[in-house]
Formats: structure tokens, C-alpha cells, sequence
């Protein structure tokens, strides 16, 4: 079952053929977790380096946690550093993604992901602290992000800029300031340091949840499969 980020992996829905050589009618297309698809929309300007390990830790607003949501007493003035299985999604579903479709089945990336995910009184927007062991400088990557261009475009619900990059503004993204760039479909990232170090942020609830399942679909329509 393909797991796909229009912008990082759309050749992953070679895997639907192989659902249909199974003999099925139909076939099945999943949205990643939502602080997932920013991580990995967030690296996939820096694909062409090489890396083994990368670590995030999040910053997930309340919205994230569906329509029960958080207590409101126990997400006033605080943060919960926990949240259920998150981690282990991140750690797991982003191997997948940014991994190689060979034949009928995903051959995962050779990295670790180590994730740790807080929730935080934000209403909307997920804001995440991401490190990766790249060696090659920060102007090197700075290009990369400035010159990243995703590798399907022509998507009605696609942005004009899947990834924003704040090359200047030394405190930005913010949750308040730039989730709805891109109506909502845009990460943003900033803070890129040597390290290397860098800050992500996306509005969870569009690019991360309901904005992600409508481009998949445009994405199936495109490739022909509907």
C-alpha cells in the first residue's frame, strides 16, 4: 500500500499496479501522519545529500489531537511531552516514503529517525526542530532549499511553493505568522544552522491532513489511475 507525499514520492503509486496485477478491483492510497509529511516535505530539498540519522522533535498543536481533543486545563500553560504513537510514526513512515520503489515493493531509506513530539497550546500549525548529520555546508544546503523544485507539479491544490524557505528572518516560521501560506499547503523552513539544524513548520489540519488526501487524489487523476 503506497504511503505518499505528492511532492516527495509520487512515483510511489507504481504500487497500485501492483494491487491490480493481484487481481483487485480496486485499490488503496494512504496519507502519512501528519507531522510526517512535514518532516519529509521539509528534507526533500536535501535528498541528493547523504545522511544516516536524522532526529526531530515537534511542536504539535492542539488541533492535531482530533475533534476530543486536549483537556483544556491540562494543555493551558503547559506542555504534554507526549503523544501517543506519533513518534513511532514519525520514526517508521518516513523510512517508507523516502525510500525506493523497486519492482512491487519499497525498499525503505537508509536512515534512522529518532523522533520526540510535544503537544503545545498552538491552535493550529506543527512546528518541529529537525537535525541532520549532512557534511556539506549550510550555504551549499541554503541553494538547495532556494532552488528545490518538487518533482510533480500542475496539481490544482498544489502551491506555488511546496517548501518556503526564510533565508534572512532569524525567527521564522511561526505557527501564527505562516501556516496559512500556500492557502494552507506551504511548509515553511527556517533557522537553517550549521549542525545541521533547521526549523519546519505546516498547518496540520490542511497540508498535513484533509489538503494531503485531495492532492493525493488529484495526484491518481493525473497519473490516470482514476
Amino acid at each position: 500500500v503506497p504511503l505518499v507525499v505528492p511532492e516527495v514520492n509520487p512515483e510511489h503509486l507504481g504500487l497500485i499496479d501492483v494491487q491490480k496485477d493481484a487481481g483487485r478491483d480496486g485499490f488503496i492510497v494512504t496519507n502519512p501522519n501528519c507531522s510526517t509529511i512535514m518532516m519529509v516535505t521539509a528534507l526533500a530539498p536535501l535528498r541528493k545529500f547523504k545522511f544516516t540519522d536524522i532526529r526531530v522533535a515537534t511542536m504539535q498543536a492542539i488541533s492535531g489531537a482530533g475533534f476530543e481533543g486536549v483537556a483544556a486545563m491540562a494543555i493551558y500553560d503547559n506542555v504534554i511531552p507526549y503523544i501517543g504513537k506519533e513518534e513511532e510514526k514519525m520514526e517508521t513512515e518516513a523510512l517508507k516514503i523516502m525510500g525506493t520503489l523497486k519492482g512491487k515493493k519499497v525498499v525503505n531509506a537508509p536512515f534512522k529517525v529518532s523522533a520526540s513530539c510535544h503537544r503545545v497550546p498552538v491552535i493550529d500549525g506543527h512546528t518541529m526542530a529537525i537535525w541532520a548529520d549532512i557534511k556539506e555546508p549550510v550555504d551549499t544546503l541554503r541553494k538547495a532549499f532556494r532552488d528545490y523544485k518538487p518533482p510533480i507539479k500542475g496539481l490544482p491544490t498544489q502551491p506555488a511553493e511546496s517548501v518556503h524557505f526564510f533565508e534572512e528572518e532569524p525567527d521564522r516560521p511561526q505557527p501564527r505568522l505562516d501556516r496559512m501560506r500556500g492557502k494552507g499547503m506551504t511548509v515553511s523552513v527556517g533557522r537553517l544552522r550549521e549542525g545541521i539544524r533547521f526549523i519546519a513548520m505546516g498547518h496540520n489540519t490542511i497540508r498535513g491532513a484533509a489538503g494531503a488526501s485531495v492532492l493525493n487524489a488529484e495526484l491518481i487523476v493525473k497519473k490516470k489511475y482514476l
